[in-house]
């Protein structure tokens, strides 16, 4: 008699369970990749990047008035560096003519 191996109910029925497992898995990818690539192309357009321009984007008021007051905040914070710099340059030497002095 030979010695034959056939399938137990058992291994057909994980194999049918891994089989949907994966394809489950496959489409909770998908739908995943699907999602991150609609976050990407919102994420750039919000972003300035460029993307085309469909009417589910909108421009993004907050974000240009963002953009405005980063701007403003920046050229503040270079012309307090500026005066900083001069100002101890000047105490500097300040600092020298008091000790010439004494």
């Amino acid at each position: 008699e030979a010695c034959r191996q056939t399938s137990s109910p058992e291994n057909v029925l994980n194999k049918m369970q891994a089989n949907e497992e994966e394809e489950r898995l496959n489409r909770e990818l998908e739908l995943t990749t699907k999602e991150r690539n609609e976050l990407t192309e919102r994420l750039l357009y919000v972003t300035g990047g460029s993307m085309s321009k469909s009417s589910y984007f909108r421009p993004n008021p907050f974000y240009e008035n963002l953009k405005i007051k980063e701007k403003e905040v920046m050229s503040l914070l270079h012309n307090l560096d500026t005066k900083n710099i001069e100002h101890r340059e000047k105490f500097q030497e300040l600092k020298k003519e008091i000790n010439f002095y004494q």
